[in-house]
């Protein structure tokens, strides 16, 4: 009986449908890892850096992600790098084409450790 599923069409055996959830858990991830993007919370913004969002419909989605940028990272070629990864991540990992990538770049992180000075 093995056998018999073997050679069944993947399409009569069933479907599959990955959600929005997903593919902005998926593009969160990949966006977080590139050279560039800082991770940051955006006290004007209310909400925590990088953020993604998603709509699926069937085998496509439109991503939208924002960022901040690590000081000094060019904004043009860190957001190219995002939208790239991305939809590379997408397709790879939630087997779904993003058909479009918007990036934005709401902010801009120093990485260098903030220093307290104290008066006496």
């Amino acid at each position: 009986m093995a056998d018999d599923r073997r050679t069944v069409d993947p399409a009569v055996r069933g479907s599959l449908t990955v959600g929005d959830r997903v593919v902005q858990k998926v593009a969160l991830a990949a966006a977080a890892r590139v050279p560039g993007v800082a991770t940051a919370t955006s006290s004007l913004l209310g909400r925590d850096l990088p953020r993604a969002s998603a709509h699926t419909h069937g085998t496509r989605a439109r991503v939208e992600v924002d960022i901040a940028l690590a000081w000094p990272a060019a904004a043009a070629s860190t957001a190219q790098r995002v939208r790239h990864a991305v939809g590379d991540a997408v397709a790879r990992y939630a087997g779904v084409r993003a058909e479009r990538v918007d990036v934005r770049v709401v902010g801009v992180a120093d990485p260098a450790p903030a220093t307290t000075v104290r008066v006496r």
